[in-house]
């Protein structure tokens, strides 16, 4: 039912809200590739652990393998990369505005790729939410600075990110949700080791983590990034269109502001609340008669 594919992307959105907080906490400790690896390689054990609960991965073909490798290289190693780079340059409230453009060009391409279109309400809820979304994020954080490069990292990210969930459409019709996404976190997991090792950087990205709280932090974040996050993302790619995905996907900036207050205390401002009162008539517009 598409009820059920609407609530995923809605829970995807807020567990990549949460995961945008805490990992503009934890930038401040560790390097933005080695979040990129530490979070691919936790997740990747996290998928082995689903996969041994819910059976054998599935089989597939040598097409299908090589558009989930260029969907995990592209998404997971090379986006959450310049994602996180960009974050730690810009803030989550301000980085969240490149997320949102990201949504924007993953609807332009479901549209020339795969034929994705909206209804006309669907349309008029997009507008109306994505005019609250700009309202919430409207303005510059104080204390991340807006340099050139977090702005050139977030425009790429955002790109690879797109590029990304289009390939994964092109499989789902017959490779089942936890599989793609095991085969999609090894191919990233693995070009961040190769990366790693390479460069010789892992000691240097691990030794962070020698601090409990930092460890304990970063495993609960992978958690829910990865079960939230990833799984509920591609089960909403799987159940509704990609561009009604991207639409719902852009509720994340309204799920940051809770998340910035509660884990941060940081205040909203009146700007912002009235901007989430708009977004959530528009997300009404949308999921009404879905």
């Amino acid at each position: 039912m598409e009820i059920f594919g609407i609530i995923a992307a809605l829970l995807s959105a807020a567990s990549w809200a949460f995961g945008t907080v805490v990992f503009d906490k934890l930038g401040k400790v560790i390097p933005c590739a080695g979040i990129t690896f530490l979070k691919s390689v936790m997740s990747l054990f996290l998928m082995l652990i689903i996969v041994l609960l819910c059976g054998d991965l599935q089989s597939i073909g040598f097409h299908d393998s090589m558009v989930l490798l260029c969907s995990g290289i592209v998404g997971i190693a090379v986006g959450d990369t310049l994602f996180f780079k960009s974050l730690q340059d810009l803030g989550a409230k301000v980085q969240v505005l490149y997320f949102l453009m990201g949504q924007i060009v993953t609807m332009l391409l479901s549209f020339l790729l795969l034929g994705d279109v909206l209804s006309v309400r669907e349309y008029v809820g997009a507008i109306v939410l994505l005019t609250g979304i700009v309202m919430v994020i409207w303005g510059r954080q104080e204390n991340h600075p807006n340099k050139i490069r977090g702005i050139i990292g977030g425009f790429l990210s955002i790109l690879c990110f797109s590029i990304s969930t289009i390939m994964i459409k092109y499989t789902q019709e017959h490779i089942d949700i936890i599989s793609a996404s095991f085969y999609r976190m090894l191919a990233g997991s693995v070009m961040m080791c190769v990366v790693g090792v390479t460069g010789k950087r892992i000691q240097k990205w691990i030794n962070p983590l020698a601090d409990v709280r930092t460890l304990l932090l970063f495993i609960l974040n992978v958690m829910v990034i990865t079960i939230g996050g990833f799984i509920l993302s591609m089960y909403a790619v799987k159940n509704i269109s990609v561009s009604l995905v991207s639409v719902l996907s852009t509720t994340e900036p309204i799920f940051v502001l809770c998340f910035a207050y509660l884990i941060n205390r940081e205040k909203a401002k009146r700007r912002e609340i009235v901007g989430a009162i708009i977004s959530i008539v528009g997300l009404l517009l949308i999921v009404i008669n879905n």
